[in-house]
């Protein structure tokens, strides 16, 4: 039996761009906390001349899978919530796929691509983005998140083992800001990226799996 998480809007407008700026500052800088930390403790051990031979290979191992989160994050990161990435208005999907890849390499689940290439709309791409992350923390115990559909209209499936499906992440997409969280500022945003164009997301969670759905044409 499915469970149709209702996203109608509510009606305060919620936070103002300069504290939406702050809260996004602190998740990123949540999400690159650690990864950097694994840097500097692996450089202090290396640092160190009296450590063992040891001790230095799992420091250089801790800087290797510290260096490749914190590159996964920034790109992810750099598309998702910041300006960079395309021509005028528009990202290449080429770059938000690659980009997903390496963020879903350090995640436990899998990431299947199912739309195309070329130019996209800044907001759509966007969306996907965040969507897809979200989606990713829904099979924390590893599965597939699957996206399909194309640009204007796409289908994002989370399967697993376990399936989790945070209230306060169907809060923000549902574009409710109180006690608005730094984690679901993403979700909070791309809601009102969709909304501004007159566009919907759904979610909805079964035993089998969570989706999120998003269209930037409401008739689509």
């Amino acid at each position: 039996m499915s469970e149709a998480v209702d996203l109608t809007p509510p009606d305060d407008e919620g936070p103002d761009a300069l504290a939406l700026s702050a809260l996004l500052s602190s998740r990123v800088c949540h999400d690159l906390i650690n990864p950097v930390g694994a840097l500097s403790s692996g450089l202090e051990v290396l640092d160190d001349p009296s450590m063992e031979e040891t001790m230095h290979d799992a420091a250089m191992d801790l800087i290797r899978a510290g260096a490749k989160k914190a590159i996964a994050l920034l790109s992810y990161a750099r598309l998702a919530y910041g300006a960079a990435g395309g021509f005028g208005a528009q990202i290449s999907l080429e770059d938000a796929r690659s980009a997903l890849e390496g963020l879903f390499d350090i995640t436990k689940a899998d990431l299947e691509w199912g739309i195309g290439s070329g130019l996209a709309a800044k907001e759509n791409v966007k969306v996907l983005l965040v969507l897809a992350y979200a989606a990713a923390d829904c099979v924390p115990r590893g599965g597939l998140v699957s996206i399909s559909g194309d640009i204007e209209s796409f289908t994002i499936v989370a399967t697993g083992k376990k399936l989790l499906l945070n209230d306060d992440l169907v809060k923000a997409l549902n574009g409710d800001a109180s006690e608005l969280a730094p984690k679901n500022t993403p979700a909070l945003i791309a809601s009102q990226l969709v909304r501004s164009v007159g566009g919907v997301v759904k979610v909805t969670k079964t035993e089998e799996a969570v989706t999120f759905k998003a269209a930037f044409n409401a008739e689509s």
